[in-house]
């Protein structure tokens, strides 16, 4: 059961909304303003904030407070947004917008995004005990209905991580990446690279639910689909997702999910754009030092088909510039527990990059930094794409773009 917090300002609307989440087995606190929902939240911190887009000047300010209060700044928020701009509404907060529903809300839609939320976030409150346990345990079982033997599984684990692309090495361009699954087997994060054309990289990373063997078959699919739906809509992100999510939504079993973010790379120009579906978000390093945190909307792929499902996913568009890095991972890392007892978080992402170098191995220090080696209770997936240098003045031809080492751009794969 988990507490939420509902602000709606008509009465009637948010007695119902109240009563179907209670029947679900949620505490819900229902209120009607954003001063109610101030005075709520210092009294007990939700796991969930369901809203109605408020937007007075003072409900704009609740939810920017929130996120610059530590231990607000990651309650998830979903909004519920009246008319046609859904996208419009994304540029009015600095919260982290889970996901935008539109008025009248459909109460199974807004039920089957709840549990969605909940799920990715309960793994944040579970001890390292309790997962090791859960991890032996579908090990155990997985024993005895597939009699597979020790050796079995670590050459199922082994196959696996020579499944996962190898990054390319474009000059200028430097890609690093850390990848450690949970318990030493199989894992449920996963990342590809592969080629749209001669000149435009896509990066995929992501996190299914669920750990195993299981897991590993759907984060297989999902790289194959993902892959393929980008590629047939042309580097179009929201349609490449719109496809990818309702393949899944029909083959993986119901009340699973898959986590992901993709990017797309033009390695002459350093333009860059991506969409973010239920990962954590990723962190811009600049030539100058700084950094910054881009929070962009999106849901997480495989729930449900719909129509209007792309429709709530925003793209960040901007440019890679000299020296400037992108950081990306799932949630393993920044849920490592610290020896103050606080989780690592983007506090110590942020550290790290403070005294990186240009040509430092980013994921590696960021792994060694939050110790995930004996803290990690989860999968570690960390990627790092720097820009190396600016773009070449004779740009009519890529081949001698590429080391001798990289895979050939237009095997597409």
């Amino acid at each position: 059961m988990a507490h939420i917090l509902l602000i709606e300002g008509n009465a009637e609307r948010r007695e119902e909304i109240q009563k179907a989440l209670e029947r679900d087995g949620h505490s819900v606190e229902a209120v009607g303003s954003s001063d109610d929902a101030r005075n709520s939240v210092t009294m007990k911190i939700p796991a969930l904030l369901i809203s109605d887009q408020k937007l007075g000047e003072e409900y704009v300010d609740f939810l920017d407070d929130m996120t610059r209060n530590r231990k607000l700044s990651r309650v998830p928020v979903i909004l519920m947004v009246g008319g046609d701009d859904l996208s419009g509404a994304l540029t009015s907060y600095e919260c982290d917008i889970f996901a935008i529903l539109k008025k009248p809300v459909d109460l199974d839609h807004l039920r089957i995004q709840v549990e969605t939320v909940l799920r990715q976030t309960q793994r944040q409150k579970q001890s390292r005990k309790r997962e090791r346990q859960e991890l032996r345990g579908q090990i155990m079982r997985l024993e005895r209905e597939m009699r597979a033997t020790t050796e079995d599984l670590t050459d199922a684990a082994q196959n696996f991580v020579t499944m996962l692309a190898s990054p390319p090495s474009p000059q200028g361009i430097r890609i690093d990446v850390h990848y450690q699954p949970s318990g030493g087997f199989i894992g449920g994060d996963f990342y590809d690279f592969f080629w749209l054309n001669p000149r435009e990289l896509c990066v995929v990373i992501g996190d299914v639910s669920g750990h195993g063997i299981q897991a590993a078959v759907i984060q297989s699919m999902a790289r194959k689909v993902i892959s393929i739906g980008m590629r047939i809509k042309e580097g179009d992100l929201r349609e490449g997702l719109r496809f990818a999510n309702d393949e899944l939504a029909e083959d993986i079993p119901q009340g699973k999910f898959v986590a992901a973010m993709v990017g797309v790379l033009d390695i002459v120009s350093g333009n860059w754009e991506h969409a973010r579906c239920g990962v954590p978000h990723p962190v811009f390093q600049y030539a100058n030092g700084k950094h910054e945190d881009v929070l962009t909307a999106g849901v997480a792929l495989g729930l449900k088909r719909s129509s209007s499902w792309a429709e709530a996913i925003q793209v960040h568009r901007t440019n890679l510039e000299p020296e400037g890095r992108i950081v990306m991972f799932t949630d393993g890392i920044i849920e490592c527990q610290q020896d103050d007892g606080e989780e690592f978080d983007y506090a110590g992402v942020h550290k790290v990059l403070e005294r990186a170098k240009l040509d430092d191995n980013v994921p590696e220090q960021i792994y060694l930094a939050a110790q995930a080696g004996h803290r990690a209770v989860d999968d570690v997936l960390i990627i790092s794409i720097t820009r190396e240098q600016a773009e070449l003045e004779d740009s009519g031809t890529l081949m001698g773009f590429f080391n001798d080492d990289t895979e050939t751009p237009f095997g597409m794969g």
